[in-house]
């Protein structure tokens, strides 16, 4: 029997230690927060255009593993060229609402300084 990590008064936040080490890479938060605000989606160069700063090859790595956790949708369009579009999932809806409350603190912390 695995032992608990967690002490009974603390909250215990190892159950969530896979998705933090998801979450908590550079531009996964930001990459979700974009993607929630597009029904429709975006197409790769898209989102690298809204997000500005982020390397092509960040952007992929973050799409191929926020796929592959079941947070993002790929479609791919069987045209010459493939149209390839991104979009969240259920899942990934109900992470960028439970991010929210994390967003909403860094900006009153932010305009607190």
């Amino acid at each position: 029997m695995k032992e608990n990590c967690c002490e009974e008064k603390h909250m215990c936040i190892c159950s969530v230690k896979g998705i933090m080490e998801v979450v908590s890479k550079k531009w996964t938060i930001c990459i979700v927060s974009s993607l929630g605000a597009r029904e429709e989606g975006y197409r790769f160069n898209e989102l690298k255009d809204k997000l500005e700063d982020i390397s092509s090859k960040s952007l992929s790595d973050r799409l191929k593993e926020l796929t592959r956790e079941g947070l993002v949708d790929r479609t791919v369009e069987p045209t010459v060229p493939p149209k390839v579009t991104y979009t969240l999932n259920e899942e990934g809806r109900k992470l960028q609402e439970a991010l929210m409350p994390l967003v909403q603190w860094v900006r009153e912390k932010e305009d607190h300084t």
